[in-house]
């Protein structure tokens, strides 16, 4: 005889939902059946960023819980290629013919059949064409050091804009979807030029931080251009850093992360942080030595803020990094990773998850799952 858990009573599957503690178990719940699903959907299920690293299998993904140190049994079929962002639960990345694709995840689990509107193939970029013929694959997954979108691209289409950090020199593009061209920006009559370093989507607000002492600039955008490119913010900060992040801890608040590192036969080693917070009011970057309980998830994703108490084994006041792309050596081993405490301002290495990190030869990735998983 067999069981009918679909038509369980719903004050019953309230009661088992209450009990569940760790995160990967509610979304497991969610997507037994419609039934189970309705019950969940208004239940808030605090999502923990999960490391996506390619498994030995062809065209194989794992997703890697690093707060708690183990490799999850749900893996993720895409071939073995870098990603280029994460962001909104989608996977973005870029081909040979350049062109950008973004990924639903929850198409790719193993097991399951595949979902419509789960891929979605944009207009190729147009590189140099120094570029263009030197280009190969593995080239070409770099092409594109950084890519967020502002909108899931499924249930609010109207809204997504896509937006990429591409080429040796950093330059920005962007594509509301349904496009048939990317609008690329020109610094001409502006008086910016630099590499653009990272990008955050706060509200209805295009971030982005330069290279160049870190000065930050909104942008606002329409089909054919971007309007209203004001400067938000320079940085007095001159001690020399790696690479800088943009983060939004909340609507409210603006975070820049500086990393910092040394370099041993010709790759990095990260050896600590610096948290910056916007004034708004005075326009100036005032340095945060506590992010109190909340912890920050950066690299090649769109970097993440989490309430760590509300997440089991998330460590708080902490920042879980990993060898993201270098505009100066790319192709790094990707043992630089780990979980900075900032009170401490020591590094620590989750001892599985680092004896995962000495066998990868693909870059692995922040993935914040969906219940949709």
């Amino acid at each position: 005889m067999e069981s009918d858990w679909e038509n369980l009573p719903e004050e019953l599957l309230d009661l088992v939902f209450k009990r569940l503690v760790l995160h990967l178990d509610s979304l497991r719940f969610a997507v037994v059946c419609k039934s189970w699903y309705w019950v969940s959907k208004n239940k808030q299920i605090n999502s923990v960023p999960m490391l996506l690293i390619p498994d030995r299998q062809k065209d194989t993904w794992n997703l890697c819980d690093v707060t708690n140190d183990k490799v999850l049994k749900m893996q993720l079929r895409w071939m073995k290629k870098r990603f280029c962002g994460s962001s909104k639960g989608w996977l973005i990345v870029c081909d040979e013919n350049f062109v950008v694709t973004l990924i639903n995840p929850s198409s790719r689990v193993k097991g399951r059949k595949e979902k419509e509107n789960s891929i979605v193939r944009l207009p190729p970029l147009d590189p140099p064409g120094q570029y263009r013929k030197s280009a190969h694959a593995k080239h070409c997954e770099y092409f594109v050091y950084k890519a967020t979108i502002s909108a899931d691209p499924i249930s609010n289409a109207n809204d997504c804009i896509v937006v990429v950090i591409y080429n040796p020199r950093c330059e920005l593009a962007f594509i509301r979807l349904g496009d048939n061209k990317w609008t690329y920006f020109d610094e001409t009559g502006y008086e910016i030029w630099c590499l653009f370093e990272d990008i955050a989507q706060i509200g209805d607000k295009s971030y982005v931080v330069t290279s160049c002492e870190s000065q930050l600039l909104t942008f606002e955008y329409t089909t054919q251009r971007i309007l209203n490119i004001n400067l938000v913010a320079p940085c007095s900060e001159t001690e020399e850093y790696m690479k800088a992040y943009l983060v939004g801890s909340n609507e409210e608040e603006l975070l820049l992360v500086h990393r910092y590192t040394t370099y041993t036969n010709h790759c990095r080693v990260t050896n600590g942080f610096r948290i910056f917070k916007l004034n708004y009011d005075t326009r100036e970057w005032i340095e945060k030595n506590d992010l109190g309980d909340f912890s920050l998830f950066v690299g090649d994703n769109s970097s993440i803020s989490v309430v760590a108490s509300k997440i089991q084994g998330c460590e708080s006041n902490c920042i879980y990094f990993y060898a993201d792309c270098d505009r100066i050596v790319r192709y790094c081993p990707f043992t630089d990773f780990g979980v900075y405490n900032v009170k401490s301002q020591r590094i620590l290495k989750p001892a599985h998850v680092k004896t995962l990190m000495k066998k990868l030869k693909q870059p692995p990735i922040w993935f914040l799952p969906s219940v949709y998983l």
